[in-house]
């Protein structure tokens, strides 16, 4: 009963992380025919190579589990679409460690992270916001990291915010909870978020993963 609840919720997962979210194409897409009525060709073409960038990843041939170097491309391509989209309001810098890019990993565990950050942090700076990414081999983890110099996180909203089922309208509605819960159930429940913020300095957050060596990507490669 415990398995086949556990392959119900993954599958649920994998249904849910399939979604398309209408209103991030729309935007991206009414974007781009902007910059062509403006004449903006080289921002065409930066915008139609990070859409096709970001769709490639999220197919990934049906699987879940992918190079992290493929996880870095598709939060690179989804950063690119959204600088562009909000006019330069924020820059980003991603720092991967050579080593750790050929590791394995769940996919799509950032994009709903640097959405958060975007839409709860930066976008409600004044001034120009930074998003951090960051991946390195520790011990015998794969972490990331985002963080970001937003508005932050209030402390009693940070105690329960791995609890909270998603409500944002504009992202894939995956949410902090879901990408966490997809980790623990893949990985098991050592691994997963963790969520470090403070008001007007910004918001970190770390997601830790087992290296794994073997090549499977953990339980959820072994759930169809």
């Amino acid at each position: 009963i415990i398995s086949e609840q556990e392959a119900k919720r993954k599958s649920e997962f994998k249904a849910l992380q399939a979604q398309i979210n209408p209103h991030f194409l729309y935007n991206t897409l009414d974007s781009i025919v902007w910059m062509n009525e403006n004449q903006n060709y080289e921002g065409v073409t930066t915008m139609v190579s990070a859409l096709a960038k970001l769709f490639r990843v999220s197919i990934s041939k049906g699987s879940e589990i992918i190079n992290v170097s493929d996880e870095i491309d598709h939060a690179a391509s989804y950063l690119t679409i959204q600088k562009i989209r909000y006019k330069d309001k924020f820059d980003f810098l991603i720092d991967a460690q050579p080593e750790a890019l050929n590791q394995k990993t769940l996919k799509l565990i950032l994009q709903p992270i640097i959405e958060n950050a975007i839409y709860h942090g930066i976008n409600q700076l004044q001034e120009k916001g930074e998003i951090r990414i960051s991946v390195a081999i520790e011990e015998d983890n794969i972490v990331f990291r985002v963080s970001d110099n937003g508005y932050g996180i209030k402390q009693e909203v940070l105690r329960s915010i791995l609890d909270r089922e998603p409500r944002s309208t504009h992202g894939g509605g995956v949410g902090l909870k879901n990408i966490n819960e997809r980790i623990k159930l893949c990985y098991g429940n050592e691994y997963g978020l963790e969520i470090t913020s403070e008001l007007d300095v910004g918001t970190m957050v770390l997601i830790r993963i087992p290296l794994d060596d073997s090549g499977n990507g953990g339980r959820y490669e072994n759930i169809r």
